[in-house]
């Protein structure tokens, strides 16, 4: 099998180029047009050439998505229902080829409604071990840091209670933490706006925890290079939003230095709602920061421009070159949300065009990224 990595120059002189024929990735890319409609989006991406040379053909690796949530109550509904969001989880991963799932809380803030973590539906999905695991800290560490944050303050017994938490989470069987968030915007009135810096203390804490403990950070956070207006469709669409969304760039990468052997996922790469998290940032923060990871998320609610598909789900050649440079960095972050029976609120098949574009990945990437990749960060998930 040929070897898929690329130097930076090579890589930037792709990118500039914008070429559908790639060649020099070690595998020649042949973007060609989909195939019929009729077939599931997921397997119409095309392949690339190894895979006529005897590869593992897409979709006979084993797959695992790595950022998911279960919508276990709707507006009108008094109790949630986390053992029906679970089974239809394994319906829609089974739809998708999906082998297993790491299951995590939103990143709600301080005065979120309804805010749950894992011990609210650990018990649900306790017969499905085999195909669910989950991250813990959305419901409790998130509103804590985002505490600390309103306060402008981190009062020692909150430092205690956090440090507390993030230790009791593993203990209590998370594979990590998650899903935090340090620039996570609302996209509705009944949806929170949550801002910290990256280099909080309590983040650079966490870090440490992380560290110690050997287990990864799941991170939402828009890219904002420096100060900026809020996107106007933000305002229209939540007055929760600020007029002004801060530089974090920066505290991002403070956070990355803070601790090398603490593992950073920055989920939704791919998904871009400020324009900022173009391919060139995202490989500027791979190339120095070996602790940086990224999940994948492909949705139509983003800037087309940092979008890794056209709207025909034909990838597009800067994102086929950073993800196969970085192959050993990338997972599959599907970022679905199943519903329970009787909800039809958020239960949209995302995971389908994030596994269409890595199906016209190198067939060695493929397997990095939708296997081997989460095992070796989740190293609970070879138990």
């Amino acid at each position: 099998m040929s070897d898929s990595r690329i130097d930076r120059r090579g890589f930037l002189k792709l990118v500039a180029r914008g070429v559908p024929s790639l060649v020099g990735l070690g595998a020649a890319f042949q973007i060609e047009p989909l195939a019929s409609a009729g077939a599931p989006s997921w397997l119409r991406g095309v392949a690339n050439a190894e895979t006529a040379q005897g590869a593992t053909p897409p979709g006979a690796t084993h797959i695992i998505d790595t950022h998911a949530h279960l919508q276990a109550r709707g507006p009108h509904h008094r109790q949630s229902d986390f053992g029906g969001a679970a089974a239809k989880a394994l319906e829609g991963m089974d739809r998708e080829g999906i082998s297993r799932t790491i299951i995590m809380p939103p990143p709600f803030g301080p005065d979120s409604p309804g805010k749950y973590d894992f011990e609210d539906f650990s018990g649900a999905i306790g017969e499905y071990t085999s195909r669910l695991s989950y991250l813990g800290g959305g419901g409790t560490l998130n509103p804590m840091l985002h505490e600390a944050v309103r306060a402008e303050t981190v009062e020692a017994t909150l430092e205690r209670n956090f440090e507390a938490r993030a230790r009791e989470i593993v203990a209590g069987g998370a594979l990590g933490f998650g899903e935090m968030s340090c620039e996570h915007l609302s996209f509705n009135p009944r949806h929170p706006y949550t801002s910290a810096p990256p280099d909080h203390p309590l983040m650079l804490r966490l870090a440490e925890i992380a560290a110690q403990l050997g287990v990864p950070i799941d991170l939402h956070m828009e890219a904002v290079r420096a100060d900026m207006p809020t996107p106007p469709r933000f305002l229209e669409r939540s007055p929760n939003n600020p007029p002004t969304l801060k530089a974090n760039v920066d505290g991002f990468r403070a956070l990355l230095a803070s601790n090398r052997k603490a593992s950073i996922i920055w989920s939704h790469a791919g998904w871009d709602n400020t324009g900022d998290r173009t391919v060139m940032l995202c490989e500027d923060l791979l190339s120095s920061n070996p602790n940086l990871y990224m999940s994948l998320k492909i949705d139509s609610v983003s800037l087309p421009v940092n979008r890794p598909v056209t709207a025909e789900g034909v990838a597009k050649p800067g994102w086929l070159a950073l993800v196969s440079r970085f192959a050993d960095r990338f997972l599959i972050g599907s970022d679905n949300f199943y519903d329970a029976p009787g909800i039809s609120l958020r239960d949209l098949p995302r995971a389908a065009d994030v596994l269409n574009f890595v199906r016209q990945l190198p067939a060695d990437a493929q397997t990095k990224i939708a296997t081997e990749n989460p095992l070796r960060l989740y190293r609970s998930l070879n138990a």
